[in-house]
């Protein structure tokens, strides 16, 4: 998001795309959780402030990618419900995101999924094109990106909720939550070349998306 500071309506459309997708991402998610009865103050309302995850935020500004703050689960709470609830707002963003880009592909032409849009922007295209692409764009990769399993995002937090209460994995989440490691391990993967051009996490959402994208868009 950062590199669009040289366009100062890219750079303004990227960052309330941001804002909108992990708000609604942290708001549906909670308002699921609340029905299992995880229910955190603040959290049932569409309020960035109590939304926006500070390192999720980092990760926008450099990768264009980020996620909402997640919703406490504490370790004695488990259960497949647990783990659909966490998913319900990253998975009904990414649904959001791909409705706007399939209206997108039909309105004006086939979008391709590149998460280098996030980081740049799309100058060139008229400012309600623009705000449209990005606002779907933006969508579709902080949904899916939430869904990888590995704590902050929910995905990881779902994937604790249904794993064995095991020596090795109580032991695993001890390192990955408590220790923060795996905001550590999220940032290095989002923002750091590992053996190629560019980072390895948005790279692999590049190859799962553009297909999927490319499909609902038309092309």
């Amino acid at each position: 998001m950062l590199y669009a500071l040289g366009d100062p309506l890219s750079f303004v459309l990227l960052l309330a795309a941001f804002v909108v997708s992990v708000t609604l991402a942290g708001w549906l998610s909670a308002l699921a959780c609340a029905r299992v009865g995880l229910r955190e103050p603040g959290r049932a309302r569409p309020d960035p402030r109590r939304q926006l995850d500070p390192f999720g935020a980092v990760g926008a500004a450099v990768a264009g990618i980020g996620w909402a703050r997640p919703v406490e689960v504490p370790e004695r709470r488990r259960g497949a419900g647990v783990a659909l609830a966490l998913l319900a707002g990253p998975l009904a963003v990414l649904a959001i995101g791909l409705g706007a880009l399939a209206a997108f592909g039909v309105t004006y032409s086939v979008v391709p999924a590149s998460s280098q849009l996030l980081q740049n922007g799309a100058g060139g295209l008229p400012p309600g094109e623009e705000a449209w692409l990005l606002a779907g764009l933006m969508a579709t990769y902080v949904g899916a990106l939430s869904v990888v399993p590995l704590p902050p995002l929910p995905g990881g937090f779902a994937l604790f909720a249904v794993t064995p209460q095991s020596a090795g994995w109580r032991k695993a989440r001890y390192q990955l939550v408590e220790r923060n490691i795996g905001t550590a391990v999220l940032l290095a993967l989002l923002l750091i070349p590992l053996g190629g051009p560019a980072a390895l996490l948005p790279t692999v959402l590049n190859r799962v998306l553009d297909p999927l994208v490319r499909v609902v868009s038309g092309g």
